[in-house]
C-alpha cells in the first residue's frame, strides 16, 4: 500500500527527508512507498530511489528550461558598478595605458638635442600615427562601460581585442623604424619605461578581451532518466 496519493509534491523536500529517512519513491508518479515495502513501483514499474537520489520532475525540469529561454542569463543587464567579468580589469587597463600615453616618458634624447618625449609629445611631432592606439583606447573606454550583459560584451570581443592590440603593434613599428642617423648627424637616444609599460599594457590588454564577458553558460540540464521512464513518458505524449 502506498503512503501518499500521486500528486505528491513535485520538489523535492529536506523536512521530509529528514523526518522519514525509510520512505522511497518512483522517478515518475513520485508515489511514496516504505522502504520495507516494495523495490519498484507497481504500476510504473520503476525502481525506487530515495528521495536523496529523486531527480528533479519533470514540470519543474519543464519550467527552468522555460524561464532560461525567455530570460537567458547572458541577457541580464549587470550593474553600473559591476566590475566582474573582466570589465573592472580592462577598464583600469585603457585607463592606465591612457596615462601612460599622455604622461609617463617614451623616449630620452640627448643628441642632437636633449629632450623627454612622451607618446603624446611624439603623436602631435611627426610620429601621427601614434594616435591610433591612444584613440583605440578612449572608443575602448567607452565600449567597457556601456555593454553590461554578458552577450553585449561578448559582441564587442573582437573590436576590443584589436583595440588592444593597436598600441602594441605601433610601438614595435617605432622601434623597428627609430633612426640612427648618418655620417653627419647622429642621433643618441633611449627608449624610457613608458614605452615598454605601454607596451605591456597593451599586451595584457589582448589577454583580458579574449575573456571579456566571461564564459559562456550551458542551459540547464534535464534530468537523466531511465529507459523504461523515457518510453513511458513518450506514451503519455
Amino acid at each position: 500500500m502506498s503512503l501518499a496519493p500521486r500528486t505528491f509534491a513535485c520538489r523535492r523536500s529536506a523536512t521530509v527527508k529528514g523526518i522519514v529517512p525509510g520512505l522511497l519513491a518512483c522517478p515518475f508518479c513520485r508515489e511514496l512507498f516504505d522502504a520495507s515495502e516494495a523495490e519498484r513501483c507497481p504500476e510504473c514499474d520503476i525502481s525506487l530511489v530515495t528521495l536523496a537520489q529523486l531527480p528533479p520532475s519533470l514540470e519543474l525540469s519543464d519550467e527552468q528550461s522555460a524561464s532560461w529561454e525567455h530570460d537567458p542569463p547572458e541577457d541580464r543587464p549587470l550593474p553600473w558598478l559591476d566590475l566582474g567579468k573582466g570589465r573592472g580589469l580592462l577598464l583600469g587597463i585603457a585607463l592606465a595605458s591612457l596615462l601612460s600615453f599622455w604622461l609617463a616618458p617614451w623616449v630620452d634624447i640627448s643628441s642632437p638635442t636633449t629632450a623627454t618625449r612622451t607618446g603624446y609629445s611624439l603623436a602631435r611631432g611627426p610620429i601621427g600615427w601614434l594616435w591610433g592606439g591612444a584613440v583605440a583606447w578612449m572608443v575602448a573606454v567607452a565600449l567597457i562601460v556601456s555593454r553590461r550583459s554578458c552577450r553585449q560584451m561578448w559582441g564587442v570581443r573582437p573590436i576590443l581585442v584589436l583595440f588592444a592590440a593597436m598600441t602594441a603593434s605601433e610601438i614595435l613599428l617605432l622601434l623597428w623604424l627609430s633612426p640612427e642617423g648618418n655620417a653627419h648627424l647622429r642621433y643618441h637616444y633611449r627608449w624610457a619605461w613608458g614605452l615598454f609599460a605601454s607596451l605591456a599594457l597593451s599586451a595584457a590588454g589582448v589577454l583580458v578581451a579574449l575573456r571579456f564577458g566571461g564564459k559562456q553558460p550551458l542551459p540547464p540540464e534535464r534530468p537523466v532518466l531511465p529507459g523504461n521512464l523515457r518510453d513511458a513518458r513518450q506514451l503519455l505524449h
